[in-house]
């Protein structure tokens, strides 16, 4: 008849097989949680791309607003998250009196925003573009008789 075995010789031999586990399920569980936190990084970096193109366009479609301060306000609001090294494109560019609509295009290379090397995103360029109506216009028409 066999002796049972003991709890404590039991668990010393389950230590080998705990510590093999736990280096197998860490790098996984690292994986999925650095790369959950670069893909969020990431969504919030395009949600205020958007959100600075919009703002752009209405700070231009004004009377008496220029490119320069379009530009000021998308970088003012890309600052907000941290964003470096993007290019914001307004046209038509200059904008005068008989302009109809204003498309602001902001571009950011994610690559160089990443928290993180950019090991899961590679060489994404987030891009957001507003087009807005101008409240510009050339006066009232006179009423034809």
């Amino acid at each position: 008849m066999r002796k049972p075995i003991s709890t404590c010789q039991l668990s010393k031999s389950r230590r080998g097989v705990t510590t093999v586990e736990f280096a197998l399920v860490v790098p996984v569980l690292l994986l999925i949680v650095f790369a959950g936190i670069e893909f969020s990084h990431l969504a919030t970096i395009r949600s205020t791309a958007s959100n600075a193109a919009y703002e752009a366009a209405r700070t231009v479609a004004v009377p008496g607003a220029d490119v320069a301060e379009a530009k000021a306000e998308a970088g003012r609001i890309l600052a907000i998250v941290g964003v470096r090294n993007f290019e914001v494109n307004v046209s038509p560019d200059p904008i005068d009196a008989d302009t109809k609509s204003v498309t602001v295009d902001v571009k950011v290379p994610y690559s160089k925003n990443a928290i993180l090397a950019p090991v899961f995103t590679g060489k994404v360029t987030l891009n957001a573009k507003a087009t807005l109506r101008t409240e510009r216009y050339s006066g009232i028409p006179p009423e034809t008789p």
